[in-house]
């Protein structure tokens, strides 16, 4: 733990100093120049800290893009929840907010249904790209040799009706890119289902998943067509005020 912590402070010395040396840090942090070290060395193997020729170091863009994350997911939340609020108050059921983070999407932010029953799943939670509608979504922005990549790693089942067969997966990719929304038929969670399309601007990466998430008894699927069209609608109105998207 407390190497952790060294490392941590370290690599915020460097980032208030840099270009800084080795002697420089170990003064102003109060530390033995061998632990300093340690640390530069270790922050430079992870990618975060790099050193020039002349024994300057520096942090990396690692750390930046870090920290680029953190700031655009809130600004993402601000503008986001008004039209999620919408989108909640339009269908009653829960409104989900997702964002990648490799190959997994995380949720951010969830406005729930007044029904007693419905779908929780926690904040912070963690899905593969290949379970549920908001990782197809996304997954389906993917490059072929993105895709390919994905694909060629072993895909693990969060229900039995999860996609698993590249094959069946690819077919299920063309589907969601032609209705630009992706649906869910208890593949994440046994008796649930969720309509989801993704944040983005034409061109650009996209930044976020939407979606709509309930209990299959109250949501069949004879309403994944008009709650998928609407869906698009709020993922296309959230982006329209990203600032990427101007």
């Amino acid at each position: 733990m407390q190497s952790v912590l060294n490392a941590l402070r370290v690599l915020e010395e460097v980032a208030d100093r840099q270009p800084a040396g080795l002697s420089g840090l170990a003064r102003g942090l109060g530390m033995p120049k061998s632990t300093v070290q340690r640390c530069l060395l270790t922050l430079e193997e992870a990618g975060w800290a790099r050193v020039d020729s002349a024994g300057q170091w520096e942090v990396t863009s690692r750390a930046f893009s870090v920290g680029a994350k953190v700031a655009n997911s809130a600004h993402l939340r601000d503008l986001a929840v008004p039209v999620l609020n919408e989108l909640q108050a339009a269908t009653g059921e829960t409104v989900h907010l997702m964002i990648p983070d490799g190959y997994e999407m995380v949720l951010v932010e969830r406005i729930d249904s007044a029904h007693q029953l419905r779908t929780v799943h926690p904040l912070g939670g963690r899905t593969a790209l290949h379970c549920g509608a908001n990782g197809k979504s996304y997954l389906a922005t993917f490059s072929d040799d993105d895709l390919d990549q994905y694909l060629g790693r072993p895909l693990a089942a969060a229900t039995p009706r999860t996609l698993t067969d590249p094959e069946r997966l690819r077919e299920e990719l063309e589907r969601i890119r032609d209705n630009g929304y992706a649906t869910a038929d208890e593949e994440l969670a046994e008796g649930a289902v969720a309509i989801a399309a993704v944040i983005r601007h034409p061109g650009r990466t996209p930044v976020a998943t939407l979606s709509i998430s309930a209990p299959k008894a109250r949501v069949g699927a004879e309403l994944f067509e008009p709650y998928g069209h609407l869906v698009r609608e709020a993922a296309q109105k959230i982006a329209a005020q990203l600032p990427l998207a101007r």
